[in-house]
């Protein structure tokens, strides 16, 4: 009995090292889209602080919000990478691709967002990724809309000044990354484009 005694703290502190606090999750859709015309997604991973990873790409987008899935649970976004090009048809105007980390207050801007209206409630939210040539935002939003909704927000609910007007101005979003990727006037090598020039010289070259 004594030495169980003697080992109990020990155990009790690895079980408390051990073990590791859920990670903050939200039921989303998932949204690729512009504000800046045709453009062509074919790679879009989103990967999570818990490392899960989520696919935005879905293919010609032009519009805001876009083209919609019905996504799922996700935590905070940690990292983006993907590829895309300016325009819907080959040849494309330019090409750009993004390998970035998303800021660390990602979760911290979700959860304002999650407790920021005084009557609205909502258990599921919308995550968007919005391409603008090499431009790239990531929007979080509860898809609050004053037309339809109560979107009147409580009383010191947003200290940070994180939640702001989407593209449209319909409803509040917060960002959770604003970046640029690189461009360039052909296509990167090892990516979709790359392989669709040369099926098209190939062809044309028959």
């Amino acid at each position: 009995m004594t030495k169980w005694k003697a080992f109990l703290p020990l155990l009790l502190s690895v079980a408390v090292l051990g073990c590791k606090p859920e990670p903050y999750t939200v039921e989303v859709g998932f949204t690729n889209g512009s504000t800046s015309g045709e453009h062509g997604v074919k790679r879009m991973v989103i990967t999570t602080q818990s490392g899960g990873k989520a696919n935005f790409a879905m293919g010609a987008v032009s519009g805001y919000p876009g083209a919609h899935s019905s996504g799922g649970r996700m935590d905070a976004p940690a990292y983006i990478e993907g590829h895309w090009a300016k325009g819907w048809e080959y040849p494309f105007e330019s090409y750009h691709r993004i390998s970035a980390p998303i800021p660390d207050n990602a979760e911290a801007k979700m959860k304002a967002m999650d407790n920021y209206y005084q009557n609205f409630d909502r258990d599921y939210g919308s995550m968007e990724v919005i391409v603008d040539g090499p431009r790239v935002r990531v929007f979080y939003s509860k898809s609050c809309v004053d037309m339809y909704d109560d979107c009147t927000p409580k009383q010191g609910a947003d200290p940070n000044g994180w939640v702001v007007r989407s593209p449209k101005n319909q409803t509040d979003v917060v960002v959770l990354f604003d970046g640029k990727g690189e461009s360039s006037s052909t296509p990167f090598p090892n990516t979709f484009f790359a392989d669709l020039e040369k099926r098209k010289k190939a062809s044309e070259s028959e």
